[in-house]
């Protein structure tokens, strides 16, 4: 890496930390610029404005959450059920973010960013969720006579209805255990028995393991 891409993902992983914190409004290119150490001709040099980070930054998070699951639902090395909740725990990380004042902000005066967010989060759960249910109805996790379709569309409905941000602020729980609620109740309803007892072994195994490491068995 040249010190140009490295001082500019610098800037793009620091200003990130900002906005994510602080929210995109409150923070200035100066202030970015100070957090770095690095004289503000040095951060035009790189970007030209704040909302140019902002795209950026919105850019390589689609990327990330793309290329992770595509990967992962490419990996003919991992059994399905451990695929699932690698998929689920991964959304829901994502999910999380919602609730951070850089989202609100979005919303609110840059609602085009927030409209190409809103459509990549529609269009890739759909395809995504379209091809982890074929692959759990190959491996007989799901039940084979459920219609692929109409599971996406009522999820996609469910999570993007109810998981905003402004629904959020009405929830007692946070974002990522509202994600995962609602994926329970999607999966729940399409398991074949044995993919219900496989998932409910791996969950009791996590649960042990996670007590053992706390010392409480």
């Amino acid at each position: 890496m040249n010190d140009d891409s490295e001082i500019k993902d610098r800037i793009r992983i620091r200003a990130d930390e900002m906005f994510t914190k602080f929210g995109y409004t409150k923070i200035t290119m100066e202030e970015i610029a100070g957090a770095l150490g690095i004289s503000k001709k040095t951060l035009y040099k790189h970007y030209s404005n704040k909302e140019c980070i902002l795209k950026e930054i919105v850019g390589r998070a689609k990327c990330e959450v793309e290329s992770f699951v595509e990967a992962l639902l490419n990996n003919k090395k991992i059994q399905f059920i451990d695929k699932l909740k690698m998929f689920m725990n991964f959304l829901a990380k994502q999910t999380a973010r919602l609730e951070n004042p850089m989202i609100h902000d979005l919303m609110k005066h840059n609602p085009e960013i927030w409209h190409d967010i809103v459509e990549f989060r529609k269009h890739k759960a759909y395809n995504h969720l379209s091809e982890l249910i074929e692959q759990g109805k190959k491996s007989k996790t799901f039940s084979k006579n459920i219609n692929t379709d109409v599971i996406v569309i009522a999820y996609v409905s469910a999570i993007h209805s109810l998981i905003s941000p402004d629904n959020l602020l009405t929830l007692p729980i946070s974002a990522d255990q509202a994600y995962m609620e609602i994926m329970k109740i999607f999966f729940e309803g399409i398991f074949t028995e044995e993919g219900r007892n496989k998932y409910k072994a791996t969950s009791l195994l996590k649960d042990k393991m996670e007590n053992l490491q706390n010392g409480k068995i």
